[in-house]
């Protein structure tokens, strides 16, 4: 297993100079910086650049239209212009295997500027190695190793492949072709898209060559490049080993979550070896079984813990409980598992912290510790996954619960469940509870100015609890101050559960005021 793996930057753009891109590039932490020449356009300021004296390696990149670049002019333009600049000593000269397949004249070409062969031939005029690519912007095929024999086929070239992957699973799969490379050559095998991510981030983890950041949003080289601040702050690049514990968020979107941020600041305030990565999985059951299943094979992938948010929360208890899994008492009566824990014996453990997180988030009103909620009267406004993992809590602790929802039958149904009381939904403005807690997504991002309740229907004295997090004070929020009543934002229910997932995993004391505060950082 080699170090770290390298970390290249491209510039992709003219403007502004390149030199002050490159300089802020290194600053940045670029081991290589990729110059994109066909991007940049502007071939003079490259070749300028490249008679500058320079301490760090560029990667020349000359990518042709047809192989997803930006150069539109001839096949044997671009190979002299490859030829003309890599004669400048780059450092590394990116070919796609299709190109370099395509006859001896242009191998040869490039053979004149790049290290090829087993030796270094007489006649090389710079010594430049050469990066064989092959990128596919549709998928990532069921075959991948022959793809790599293909790459690994020309001696001492460094091998790129780069994938499209439609999910999370498939960049596992990339990670695996990485992992299974024995042939003692340096490789570069990444994904394209969001659910790429985990390729990137963990390169350093399964022996890659290098991996890829993009400085800011508008710089990036290829679809789902992470910022250089992503890399190097949120997942800790510098901290990422072959020993690095990796945990993640499971859904599907997944982009948004807000997971990362406190469990990977958690863990380095913890001085523990572990990243945590969203990776998106497909909505339907079939794709959340297909991952699972793959991680309980690949074992070498060394997940060891997983949150799980919409739309896989239902579908994790039913994996669990076709496979034998373990399930928590709680999860059931939830009828959701929200987090998965690999066990010293190798299974995988389901539970469910929505419902702890919830009542975490109540009990910073004064006087609604859970050990307080028994006889209290609580209204829910909604009757879904959240609502049932509330419900359930607060029925434990012996609160008088009312559910509302606007479709009656699933009110009813959760009610009869649980043994609480249910009401039309119109009948809400009546509700005389102490706590109102709204499990609905009236109010969430975008539609800011939902609310399930209309303002002048809030008692003051009241505790009005909305698990909408994002904004971080939504209408009723607000409405529920200028009434006088005691607000609790969602951002509580969400450190909650991410507190006792924290706890499941890896013991010992839980830095809540730092993932507290990097929520609230960013919420701000």
């Amino acid at each position: 297993m080699r170090g770290r793996a390298l970390l290249a930057i491209p510039v992709t753009r003219a403007s502004p100079g390149l030199a002050e891109q490159v300089r802020a590039a290194r600053e940045d932490g670029a081991d290589l910086i990729e110059l994109r020449v066909d991007m940049i356009g502007d071939v003079d300021a490259v070749e300028s650049l490249l008679r500058r004296p320079h301490d760090t390696p560029y990667v020349l990149t000359v990518r042709a239209a047809a192989e997803g670049g930006c150069w539109d002019s001839s096949d044997d333009e671009r190979v002299a212009l490859i030829e003309r600049l890599g004669l400048l000593g780059p450092g590394y000269v990116d070919v796609e295997l299709a190109t370099w397949n395509r006859s001896a004249n242009l191998r040869q070409k490039i053979g004149l500027v790049c290290e090829i062969g087993e030796k270094t031939v007489a006649n090389t005029r710079a010594r430049n190695r050469l990066i064989l690519s092959h990128h596919d912007f549709k998928e990532t095929p069921a075959e991948l190793d022959e793809c790599l024999r293909a790459l690994l086929a020309v001696p001492r070239a460094i091998g790129k492949a780069v994938f499209t992957a439609s999910d999370a699973t498939d960049a596992l799969r990339v990670l695996g072709m990485l992992r299974g490379c024995d042939s003692g050559r340096d490789v570069i095998a990444l994904a394209m898209g969001d659910a790429g991510l985990p390729t990137r981030v963990l390169a350093s983890k399964f022996g890659g060559f290098l991996s890829f950041a993009a400085r800011d949003a508008d710089s990036g080289s290829a679809p789902g490049q992470p910022s250089i601040g992503d890399l190097r702050g949120l997942y800790r690049w510098e901290t990422i080993t072959e020993r690095t514990a990796v945990y993640g968020v499971i859904g599907w979107p997944v982009a948004h979550s807000l997971s990362p941020l406190m469990h990977n600041a958690a863990m380095a305030a913890g001085d523990i070896d572990g990243v945590y990565l969203p990776l998106p999985v497909k909505a339907d059951y079939g794709s959340f079984a297909a991952f699972m299943d793959y991680v309980c094979a690949n074992p070498w992938l060394d997940i060891r813990g997983l949150s799980v948010t919409l739309p896989h929360k239902t579908h994790a208890l039913r994996w669990l409980e076709s496979g034998g899994g373990t399930v928590s008492a709680l999860a059931r009566r939830c009828g959701a598992v929200n987090t998965l824990t690999l066990e010293p014996g190798g299974a995988w453990a389901g539970d469910n912290t929505d419902a702890d997180g919830a009542l975490a988030a109540i009990a910073t009103v004064p006087g609604f510790a859970a050990s307080e909620l028994g006889g209290r009267r609580v209204d829910v406004l909604g009757a879904g996954g959240a609502a049932r993992a509330i419900v359930a809590a607060l029925c434990d602790r012996g609160a008088l619960v009312t559910v509302y929802n606007r479709t009656p039958d699933k009110a009813e149904r959760l009610a009869a469940e649980f043994g609480c009381a249910w009401l039309p939904w119109e009948q809400r403005c009546a509700g005389a509870g102490e706590i109102l807690v709204n499990c609905t997504s009236l109010g969430m991002w975008p539609e800011t100015e939902g609310t399930p309740l209309p303002n002048d229907t809030l008692c003051a004295n009241a505790v009005v609890f909305d698990t909408v997090y994002t904004p971080r004070e939504t209408r009723l929020m607000r409405a529920a101050r200028t009434s006088g009543c005691r607000v609790v934002a969602g951002v509580e229910m969400l450190l909650g559960q991410a507190v006792e997932q924290y706890r499941m995993w890896h013991g010992g004391v839980v830095p809540r005021a730092v993932m507290s505060g990097v929520l609230a950082q960013h919420l701000r």
